[in-house]
């Protein structure tokens, strides 16, 4: 999927505003499966390079990597998606090798212009930005994990912009999968509360985050919506991650061989 990837950051060169760029990926990628890969300590448990064969053989995966997961999945991503939360800790500019990866960002729309400023201060890759509403433009309660109210992921088309999630994956990841026209979403550590580990893998295999346990508890039980409302959209999601405590109902998957 990389060659194809490749040639379509190439045409979103040749566009001027965010705005047209997300147009033109609209269902760029109808019927693939999304392989979203999150940050939680288990991502530790997958042989990188095995990994990566896999995802170069198959045509139809869209490899999404969130933040420092780049670096499992290196010239193997579709897409790169990032914030600028922890930015100092992750240093996203020591990525490198994302000449055919379409780099998205999202950017807090209360830090927008200091936000905007250390992409084009930093010379980092990207393709596309978007404003994510935060607090105090809405209330925390307002937030997609709270609301639940998942029709919202379909902002990203329409109004070019998402709702703080609070998690990346609500705001930006599986907003982006779906306005590319995937009806399978693959989650690879989605792993959520872990008290003894915390809420990122890090190059050691220790955490790197510490966690927001009532946070957690709360997309853990937005999930539950999110398995329904999901159902309701004719979408497929399952997960890769071993001790994630969200939905039951949402199929589990053992192995990166298994998407």
């Amino acid at each position: 999927m990389i060659s194809y990837t490749k040639d379509l950051k190439k045409e979103l060169s040749t566009l001027g505003s965010c705005e047209e760029r997300i147009d033109f990926l609209k269902d760029k990628y109808k019927g693939k499966t999304a392989v979203i890969l999150l940050t939680g300590p288990t991502l530790n448990n997958h042989d990188e390079e095995k990994m990566r064969e896999i995802f170069r053989e198959r045509d139809d995966l869209v490899v999404m990597p969130v933040k420092q997961a780049y670096h499992k999945t290196l010239d193997t991503s579709d897409f790169h998606i990032m914030n600028h939360w922890n930015v100092d800790k992750y240093n996203p500019f020591k990525y490198k090798n994302l000449e055919n990866t379409i780099c998205f960002w999202n950017c807090t729309l209360s830090f927008l212009d200091e936000h905007i400023k250390v992409i084009e201060d930093n010379n980092h890759p990207c393709d596309i930005w978007i404003p994510v509403t935060n607090y105090p433009y809405i209330t925390r309660e307002q937030s997609i994990h709270m609301t639940c109210n998942f029709e919202l992921f379909k902002m990203l088309g329409t109004e070019y912009k998402s709702i703080w999630g609070t998690s990346i994956l609500y705001s930006t990841a599986i907003p982006l999968a779906l306005h590319l026209g995937c009806t399978n979403l693959s989650l690879v550590a989605w792993d959520l509360k872990l008290k003894d580990q915390g809420h990122s893998y890090s190059e050691k295999g220790k955490s790197i985050v510490p966690v927001d346990l009532t946070e957690e508890e709360e997309i853990r039980q937005s999930s539950y919506k999110l398995y329904d409302w999901c159902q309701e959209n004719n979408l497929k999601i399952r997960i890769l991650s071993d001790v994630s405590p969200i939905d039951e109902r949402i199929e589990r998957i053992k192995s990166i061989e298994e998407i």
